[in-house]
């Protein structure tokens, strides 16, 4: 049976919405895999009560997940990636009131949550801040969208994007930050498993990032690394596609966990 405990608050001293997140798990006995999901919407949009059906069919297939917001824009982005190391934090330090392994913590984004995870993962300073060991286990990316920022703001500036103006908002028109807020500036101090997917038919910028990320893992060998395309998926349908349980992306999932 899921059971489930929402909006609970993961900022202490914090009463604002969007720092709330909800667990899902079930009675059992033993330690469950966690799975924490932040997310996408263009750093803009986005709420944590539209992905009900991940945490429900994730419990379903053995996991304790937890579905979190954060702050979004006109904030900059870190404060996002603040809240969402807090979140974690809250994750490390609670979850096993809910049957949850704080020792096996997986995070999975989609799209700019792809880029908020794995910014908070690879750049050390999040939770060096808080003088405790990087509790990230793993990192699913699901078409993750922003790994390189400097690249796509500096490309999107010269091509009219109609995103640009809010992309501007959070990350700023200082060049320096959105070098400083591209996780690919820090994939060498990645230590934790990777899985990256793709939609065969995703936007290229996304296409050419992930593969670039993965091909720098696979190189540097010190993170094991998975990467699949999804056949004829697009950008949405890569998040779409996992309300149905039967999903293969469950499957890929729940077998990568369970490698490492």
């Amino acid at each position: 049976m899921v059971r489930s405990i929402r909006n609970i608050n993961y900022k202490n001293g914090t009463h604002d919405k969007r720092n709330l997140l909800d667990v899902y798990y079930s009675n059992e006995d033993s330690l469950r895999d966690v799975l924490v999901f932040v997310h996408g919407g263009k750093w803009k949009s986005g709420h944590k009560n539209r992905y009900k059906y991940l945490g429900r069919n994730f419990v379903r297939k053995g996991l304790v997940t937890v579905i979190i917001n954060y702050s979004l824009a006109p904030n900059e982005i870190e404060r996002m990636a603040q809240d969402c190391t807090a979140a974690v934090i809250w994750v490390r330090q609670h979850i096993s009131n809910y049957g949850g392994d704080l020792n096996r913590i997986f995070l999975m984004g989609h799209s700019s949550g792809g880029h908020l995870i794995e910014f908070i993962n690879s750049n050390t300073r999040f939770f060096n801040q808080y003088n405790i060991k990087n509790p990230i286990y793993g990192i699913i990316l699901l078409d993750a969208f922003g790994l390189d920022m400097y690249e796509y703001l500096d490309q999107a500036a010269s091509k009219n994007n109609k995103d640009y103006d809010t992309f501007i908002q959070v990350f700023s028109k200082d060049r320096q930050k959105w070098s400083d807020a591209s996780p690919m500036k820090y994939w060498k101090k990645i230590r934790n498993p990777h899985l990256i997917l793709i939609g065969q038919k995703t936007h290229p910028s996304i296409q050419t990032q992930n593969r670039h990320l993965f091909g720098n893992l696979t190189v540097s060998q010190k993170a094991s690394a998975e990467f699949y395309e999804i056949p004829r998926k697009h950008h949405v349908e890569m998040i779409i596609n996992m309300f149905f349980r039967r999903s293969q992306q469950y499957d890929i999932i729940l077998n990568f966990m369970r490698r490492n």
